[in-house]
């Protein structure tokens, strides 16, 4: 069975860009795809949501891809989970779960921009 990439669904909401992922994200093909969804997220102009709950490994180079937008200036990302353990480890070992909002999953996210 051929892989359809990292990105389940992107998907744009009253107020909320949500992009989901999926899978193994560490290959290059999968990093740039990522790239891609996040630049035309954020374009949109919403709050950008990035749903790791579907991502079995996320290592330091899918990391890097999610830090890029706080780093050009740009909002910062939320993350929603349930988190897998290797997102969890990620986050803790590079000290940086707290340059994202992280959510236990998406509909947290969603109530917590209606606040």
């Amino acid at each position: 069975m051929q892989s359809t990439g990292p990105i389940a669904l992107m998907t744009e909401w009253t107020h909320l860009f949500v992009i989901f992922l999926e899978g193994d994200v560490n290959e290059t093909e999968d990093l740039e795809l990522v790239e891609l969804a996040l630049e035309s997220a954020q374009r949109s102009g919403k709050q950008v949501v990035v749903d790791l709950s579907g991502v079995q490994f996320m290592g330091a180079h899918l990391l890097g891809e999610l830090l890029k937008p706080g780093r050009l200036g740009k909002p910062g990302l939320w993350l929603a989970g349930p988190l897998g353990g290797y997102a969890e480890r990620t986050l803790s070992v590079t000290g940086s779960a707290g340059a994202f909002r992280i959510f236990p999953t998406l509909a947290d996210a969603t109530a917590a921009f209606r606040r």
